[in-house]
């Protein structure tokens, strides 16, 4: 099946310095594909070059198998969200969904038919005749949404488009695009800084660093197996140790267990020497911070006898640990 769009060696520079480089994308028709990594990695230059508000400096964007590198904007059938929603601020909602369709010369019963069932899909037919104004954050990302939706794009992109709802409205609208592009079968790519907003929406997640793709795959695999440390800390893992046999491993805090002198060492796994310097209690358990051979490790335990200064072991269970490549920086001397 060819793909919707397809990246093949993109690259774009500013004023000699590379946003993108040579990145190779593949989104398969119906997936949600997120875009995620820091700021500066590339994520909303690549964003932008398949709307066609950039060009690339090198190779070619391919939308449904055709080559669209040098197509404008307007003539590529994409459907955008931006982070400001964009709305017009002097026209009615209805209008403000209508735009789009209007702008490609859709008749009027067709236009009025489009625009009824993209604001009966955002759940918003009833507010038709208001003003931007009039909505809350919440519900002018919908009518943005619904508008990118009106004409039926045959891919879908969103620009961090929840970056400016406060928390709560942020999970719910995850709820909210997540149905709307299942129902509808769009094929969506989503750029955003939130690891745990790509993890929930997507099928497919590519993590981005200087301009080329870290990692790529489905969230589940991907969160479970970071390729590299840049991925590992970017998706929240803090602990990075040495192990005796010369691995460098990574493990989240609330797998590593945290023995005492008497306790019993449980089979399979790692089991280091260390001495805690923090202890934290939040009610449940408590968060410890320890140092092992110069290295500091996050863990949680439920024991309420720890305290600072104590000696105590780490047990790195086998079936948490993820080995990841040495930076230059931790490679041993000769």
């Amino acid at each position: 099946m060819t793909p919707v769009v397809q990246l093949d060696s993109v690259s774009r520079e500013f004023a000699g310095t590379a946003a993108v480089r040579e990145l190779d994308l593949t989104v398969r028709r119906g997936e949600f594909t997120a875009l995620l990594g820091p700021s500066g990695c590339g994520k909303t230059t690549t964003l932008r070059m398949i709307a066609g508000f950039l060009e690339p400096t090198a190779g070619r964007v391919l939308l449904e198998g055709e080559d669209a590198t040098r197509l404008p904007p307007e003539r590529r059938n994409i459907g955008m969200v931006f982070q400001s929603y964009a709305l017009f601020p002097h026209m009615t909602v209805e209008k403000n969904v209508a735009f789009g369709l209007r702008m490609r010369g859709i008749p009027d019963g067709e236009l009025r038919t489009r625009t009824g069932e993209a604001l009966e899909l955002v759940g918003l037919s009833h507010l038709a005749g208001r003003k931007p104004k009039q909505l809350s954050g919440g519900q002018q990302q919908r009518i943005a949404l619904a508008r990118a939706v009106a004409v039926r794009p045959s891919v879908l992109l969103l620009d961090e488009p929840l970056s400016n709802l406060d928390a709560r409205l942020r999970i719910q609208m995850r709820q909210e695009l997540a149905r709307i592009q299942k129902e509808t079968g769009l094929t969506a790519i989503l750029v955003t800084h939130d690891q745990e907003e790509a993890l929930e929406l997507a099928d497919d997640m590519v993590i981005l660093d200087q301009g080329t793709v870290a990692q790529q795959g489905a969230p589940r695999e991907v969160f479970r197996a970071p390729a590299n440390r840049f991925v590992a800390e970017f998706l929240g893992y803090e602990n990075f140790v040495d192990l005796p046999d010369g691995r460098t491993v990574t493990i989240r805090p609330e797998h590593v267990d945290v023995l005492t002198p008497e306790s019993p060492t449980p089979s399979g796994g790692t089991t280091v020497d260390a001495v805690l310097t923090a202890v934290r209690f939040r009610g449940t358990d408590c968060v410890v911070t320890a140092v092992s051979q110069g290295r500091t490790v996050l863990a949680t335990s439920s024991d309420f006898e720890l305290h600072t200064g104590r000696q105590v072991r780490l047990h790195l269970p086998a079936a948490h640990t993820i080995d990841l490549p040495r930076t230059k920086q931790e490679q041993p001397t000769s």
